[in-house]
């Protein structure tokens, strides 16, 4: 056991989270034993603690980052189709080559831990290879899927591009299924029949689904091109089986009344990437929507269109972009959804998420300041500052309950299986 002693901030749900000045934070086995204040805890647990000068939060979760394009993340600005085909698709190329994918996945993870960032949702090259690199050198608790590429695309990525169904259980049985997320990067680069295939592989093997939906309007106008037969962009996806409760959409700008109603019927999830939409100038997410229709949605930075891997620069654009047009959006929610909604979108909303008893020990520890008395005062500071500051921010952080940094890489146990 591990006793930790700082304050600590624990959220639980949109609306609250459990503040402690003098906090006690227990790790046994690298789970949460107790969490509550200091003194209460150390009679029934008198170990001598670790103790940290700084405030505790939960370790962040990224639903929708592009490992493979975290080299270039945040360079251009273009609108989403000229952007892919001019920088994104020539830079995936590359990861044909093992020994870049390698050195390039070492620096992602070390990059993440360094931000706070310790499970997500990540999206590799069409290259299987890459995506097994990727899977092998996580750290921390990672879904990855490398992209399905088999139409409207570079021949390099078509050619190197699983085909459906064929060559998908293999893939997906070496990585886990816990770990592995079936992955067409959009409609545009797939075909009827390898959308419809890939989503009868992924219900029959339960497997999660991730892709992109309504990012542009441009792609919305192209799919419609494309699909004629579907009644919307949203239409593909459900006619090929696509969409259901482990199903998580980047973006979902522009939609209809009918596409949120079904996405609100299957039970989806949305990847919400503020950064990602101001970088490419993709329009704003209509939060007012998703809450009247009950549509679970987390927060993520969309690397490489968002320019940081920084989850608190991703939370600071969140609160920027709808407070800016008169939407409330309060502290307690920013952290929820940065933190327990990534944990149950990824379907480990029972073992991480947030320092409850029983789930993994994985939190950040952030810096103090004069405002901690006032917990909302002292978290809106928190998300002040420029790209590069938030990305420093974090003091440290540690996965199960053991330190890691970015330069230390120590090895980490497997994470446990989402519930």
């Amino acid at each position: 056991m591990t006793l930790f002693r700082a304050a600590i901030l624990n959220p639980i749900d949109i609306k609250s989270w459990q503040f402690l000045l003098d906090g006690g934070l227990l790790i046994e086995d690298g789970r949460v034993r107790a969490m509550g204040h200091f003194n209460d805890l150390v009679k029934h647990y008198p170990w001598e603690p670790v103790t940290l000068d700084g405030v505790i939060l939960p370790g962040f979760a990224d639903i929708h980052i592009h490992w493979v394009q975290h080299a270039v993340r945040g360079r251009y600005a273009q609108a989403l189709l000229p952007w892919l085909a001019t920088h994104i698709w020539p830079e995936e190329a590359r990861y044909v080559d093992a020994a870049l994918a390698r050195d390039r996945a070492e620096t992602f993870y070390a990059d993440c831990l360094t931000a706070g960032t310790v499970m997500g949702m990540s999206y590799s090259s069409p290259h299987p290879e890459a995506a097994h690199i990727a899977h092998a050198a996580r750290r921390g608790d990672w879904i990855t899927g490398n992209v399905v590429m088999t139409a409207n695309a570079p021949a390099d990525l078509v050619a190197a591009s699983v085909k459906p169904p064929a060559d998908l259980a293999s893939l997906s049985e070496t990585i886990g299924r816990a770990h592995y997320a079936v992955t067409p990067r959009f409609a545009i680069n797939c075909t009827v029949d390898d959308l419809a295939h890939l989503g009868a592989f992924a219900c029959q093997e339960g497997l999660a689904v991730q892709t992109h939906l309504a990012e542009s309007a441009a792609e919305v106008q192209e799919v419609k091109r494309l699909f004629p037969q579907a009644l919307d962009y949203t239409d593909v996806y459900d006619a090929a089986g696509l969409l259901g409760p482990r199903t998580v959409l980047g973006h979902c700008l522009h939609l209809s009344p009918r596409e949120w109603s079904c996405l609100k019927g299957r039970g989806c999830w949305i990847a919400h990437c503020p950064s990602s939409n101001e970088a490419l100038d993709s329009g704003r997410f209509d939060l007012d929507c998703a809450r009247l229709h009950g549509i679970p949605f987390a927060l993520a930075s969309d690397v490489g269109a968002g320019p940081s891997h920084s989850m608190l620069h991703v939370m600071q654009r969140f609160r920027h972009q709808h407070r800016a047009v008169g939407v409330r959006v309060d502290p307690e929610e920013i952290l929820f959804r940065a933190t327990i909604a990534g944990a149950r979108a990824m379907g480990r909303g029972a073992v991480a998420g947030n320092l409850g008893p029983g789930k993994r020990g994985d939190f950040v520890l952030m810096p103090r300041s004069a405002r901690l008395q006032s917990p909302q005062s002292w978290f809106e500071d928190l998300l002040d500052g420029s790209p590069a500051e938030l990305e420093q921010r974090p003091l440290g952080t540690w996965i199960a309950g053991h330190p890691v940094f970015g330069g230390a890489r120590p090895a980490l146990a497997e994470p446990l299986a989402p519930c």
